[in-house]
């Protein structure tokens, strides 16, 4: 609009410079042709000053729009930040503190071997199934190279996991009778079953249980395949009610009632002695162990369908040792009353 009125006024300008006299035209068309230049000039000035203005005010407008827009929070750049993961507290912190997810080298050497049993009716007894064990893992095949002992340390595995859950079954077992949810069971019969449950966890072995027996029977094998023997006959005598501590289990006896219970499922029944309760406390431990080693020897050569020969045999030999423990108790009063005479 400015520069329509500029050029107004020149054109004003330029008319009166044409209405002088005719004498002095050559002079006036010189100085119309100066005026006409510097109105053009005028003209193209103003021009590019208004177009400049025009683009500086454009420009800052959308400078503001984009500020405005900016400040505004973007939400999904805000939503990463709202659930920003978690730090990774699988392993020990800065103060050596060990997290719920930190494994031991102790329960790695377990979860190996635990894994390896799957392996050895493939490899045997032997490194080559704690190898493959690691490899299915996700593990390097030299973590085998962990268990110094080798395929004993394998077999010493077996042995205690087996023992471990023997003595649960047992402990869940007695806690039923307790609660009235289970009958209880004579002294040979709970002896009889528990031998049994505990050789039944060699079925799935034993076609390579023999080469198992041979490595156990080597010098550095021995004392831990004794203490895990020893173990396992103490808790079985434990939940059959022998509470002794000393070898007459009568003097010591952790049961309150002053008469032996050779089962804590006759506790209610003070006035009940077993026979077996006749036996001391060694007596009772070698007589179990030899019950339970030569099953396990008469189980690697049976065939019989369920290894029902196998515990036909183990029905003898628990037997006999309660009639053992009758001549025990009949030559004790046999000699008591010799005595009184």
């Amino acid at each position: 609009m400015a520069v329509l009125l500029r050029g107004l006024r020149v054109g004003r300008a330029l008319r009166g410079v044409c209405s002088v006299p005719a004498s002095t035209s050559h002079q006036c068309n010189a100085v119309r042709r100066c005026l006409h230049r510097a109105a053009l000039l005028r003209l193209q000035e103003d021009s590019k000053s208004d177009q400049a203005s025009s683009s500086s005010s454009s420009s800052s407008s959308y400078h503001q729009h984009y500020q405005a827009h900016s400040s505004e929070p973007d939400p999904a750049a805000a939503a990463p930040e709202e659930e920003s993961p978690k730090p990774n507290t699988s392993y020990a912190d800065q103060a050596g503190e060990e997290s719920e997810d930190y494994e031991t080298e102790e329960q790695l050497q377990s979860r190996i071997l635990t894994a390896a049993l799957d392996f050895v009716p493939q490899h045997g007894w032997s490194v080559e199934a704690i190898s493959a064990a690691a490899e299915a893992l996700g593990l390097s095949s030299a973590s085998a190279g962990m268990f110094t002992n080798g395929a004993g340390d394998l077999i010493l595995h077996f042995i205690a996991q087996c023992n471990a859950q023997l003595t649960e079954s047992l402990a869940e077992e007695h806690n039923q009778v307790q609660l009235g949810q289970a009958e209880p069971k004579e002294t040979a019969q709970f002896l009889r079953d528990t031998v049994e449950a505990r050789l039944r966890m060699l079925i799935p072995y034993i076609d390579t249980w023999p080469q198992a027996m041979s490595i156990l029977l080597l010098p550095h094998n021995i004392p831990d395949s004794l203490k895990h023997l020893s173990t396992l006959i103490d808790d079985i005598w434990y939940y059959a009610g022998d509470r002794s501590t000393d070898v007459s289990g009568f003097s010591k006896s952790k049961s309150p009632s002053p008469t032996f219970l050779l089962s804590p499922f006759h506790e209610h029944l003070p006035s009940v002695r077993p026979a077996s309760a006749q036996l001391n406390w060694y007596t009772r431990r070698a007589a179990l162990t030899g019950i339970f080693n030569t099953t396990e020897l008469v189980m690697l050569q049976d065939s019989s369908p369920d290894f029902q020969g196998t515990w036909a045999f183990l029905d003898n030999r628990i037997q006999d040792m309660m009639n053992m423990a009758n001549t025990a108790k009949q030559l004790k009063n046999l000699t008591g009353v010799n005595q009184r005479r």
